[in-house]
């Protein structure tokens, strides 16, 4: 085994540009090591990754301690940092600082249980009832007595052809639907690019209209990179209101009973009963039938997902509906009261669930058990044996 390689692939890791096959080698390589080698592996590469990033020693102690503890509040782009580091430590058994050689047990009796994040994968529901299983292939697909024609694409992405709809032609709408653990990257005709978040759905025509472009966010979140055009308004529709593009980049999440439309760049204006609000980039309306409040956010933030992170700024209950959607697992808790915990962290959404599992535990305050896929939820000092 040469250490020059697991330093090579670790430092591709935190700049995050390993491919899935170099982090796979890159934990199995590291579990190989023994406790010493991992210690000064770790420390190397820490000094030189926070000699490049020109981060204070004490500041980055400080960063490490507060990832979820949630003791302050730092840049997200900081606890990016040192998490992603942290994340590089496949089992989690150790700070790059300094080590806690007691988590290293029980987090490789997690690893033992393993399950592999989402990927690219959906349901395409054609118009004609047709139904086609998409993954991470490339084919054609040409629907008879139309000129329309999709192209799946080994990115795991769908993509219609440029043909508008002519005056006489009725719209068709297709659907496109992610599992749990799945999300899937959908490219509209008339260049509108839409992201599908795990557990997801969403309406579309096949072609784009002349006058108007609609589709319906059926359930769960999608991100919006709309082509916009002044003749042709392209509005998301919700169950509690309509979304109208003013030349944007948005995100809008349909769950826990109501919308967020978050706003990157450009404008979007929340239409419902009625009424009309308008909002810029970093606000996000939550909306639903009965009420409409505007707030500032950290739009980075609410669009991790979309680049292949959690983002965690918020409840343990929170985070772990996050991960159970994604992983597609149950989760049990032993107390009501471990709901509430606090969780700050970025983490990498393509890790295997024990690498994210470990990071939680690092908190000191959770502890937990995978059996089969349901991932069970202990206060840190808690037994888990047998439970």
């Amino acid at each position: 085994m040469s250490e020059d390689r697991i330093r090579f692939l670790l430092s591709k890791y935190i700049h995050r540009q390993c491919d899935s096959q170099e982090e796979a080698e890159l934990f199995s390589l590291f579990r190989q090591l023994s406790d010493e080698q991992k210690d000064e592996l770790l420390a190397n590469t820490w000094t030189e990754f926070e000699s490049s990033q020109e981060l204070p020693e004490e500041e980055a102690e400080q960063i490490l301690d507060a990832i979820l503890t949630r003791k302050s509040r730092f840049p997200l782009k900081y606890i990016s940092i040192a998490a992603s580091v942290l994340i590089g430590v496949s089992i989690g058994a150790y700070f790059l600082l300094h080590s806690h050689k007691q988590l290293s047990a029980d987090n490789d009796k997690i690893a033992l249980a393993d399950i592999r994040p989402g990927e690219n994968k959906a349901e395409l529901t054609m118009g004609n009832g047709k139904k086609i299983i998409l993954g991470t292939g490339s084919q054609k697909i040409t629907i008879p007595n139309t000129d329309v024609v999709i192209q799946e694409n080994a990115n795991g992405s769908l993509t219609y052809n440029k043909e508008a709809i002519t005056d006489n032609e009725q719209i068709i709408y297709d659907t496109l639907r992610t599992p749990k653990g799945g999300v899937y990257q959908l490219n509209l005709g008339d260049g509108t690019k839409i992201w599908l978040n795990t557990a997801s759905a969403i309406r579309f025509p096949e072609k784009p209209g002349h006058r108007s472009r609609d589709v319906e966010l059926l359930y769960g979140e999608a991100y919006f990179e709309v082509q916009h055009r002044t003749d042709a308004p392209f509005t998301v529709k919700t169950a509690a209101g309509v979304i109208r593009d003013l030349g944007t980049h948005f995100n809008v999440n349909t769950g826990n009973g109501h919308v967020a439309a978050t706003l990157l760049e450009g404008a979007i204006q929340i239409e419902r009963n009625n009424s009309i609000k308008r909002i810029k980039p970093g606000q996000q309306a939550l909306f639903n039938s009965e009420k409409l409040s505007v707030h500032e956010v950290d739009a980075e933030e609410m669009i991790a997902w979309k680049d292949g992170y959690f983002m965690f700024d918020e409840s343990l209950e929170s985070a772990m509906q996050k991960i159970s959607l994604w992983y597609d697992v149950k989760v049990e808790y032993q107390d009501e009261g471990i709901k509430g915990i606090p969780v700050l962290a970025t983490i990498t959404r393509y890790s295997n669930i024990s690498n994210v599992l470990s990071i939680l535990e690092m908190t000191k305050k959770v502890r937990f058990k995978i059996d089969g896929r349901t991932v069970k939820v202990f206060y840190f000092n808690q037994n888990t044996t047998n439970k």
